[in-house]
């Protein structure tokens, strides 16, 4: 699979970019912000995105709603923290595959791009690693 990353915090874009190698995708891309993401998606044509749901200035559920549209079959995997509910049920509303909840391990990164779309919620309790 080939994987956009796109994250405001450097440390989070390399990891998201070392376990998505380490499972056997391809990462064709990294963005620090979500300006370039359309370009980027046309360019690099991915099967998944995988997306900081809080990058600055960004209105996230209108972004999912812009890319869903664009690119009805990729894989879109929101990353958002524990308790961001509101902002993970809107992400899932506006065409998100499905979400990361953080704190979360490495085995739910691989699963988030492996498991066709679903928006069932990932998180770390309950699994093994």
């Amino acid at each position: 699979m080939r994987v956009l990353v796109v994250d405001d915090a450097a440390v989070s874009r390399a990891a998201f970019a070392l376990v998505a190698v380490g499972a056997g995708h391809i990462v064709v891309a990294e963005a620090a912000e979500a300006g370039p993401v359309p370009a980027l998606l046309d360019t690099h044509e991915p099967d998944a995105l995988v997306i900081d749901g809080r990058l600055e200035g960004v209105l996230m559920p209108e972004l999912i709603a812009r890319v869903r549209a664009a690119h009805p079959a990729l894989r879109i995997v929101v990353v958002a923290a524990l308790d961001e509910t509101a902002l993970v049920r809107a992400a899932l509303d506006a065409g998100a595959s499905c979400a990361l909840l953080r704190p979360f391990l490495p085995s739910h990164v691989a699963a988030a791009l492996a498991t066709p779309n679903n928006p069932a919620l990932r998180q770390a309790q309950g699994d093994d690693e």
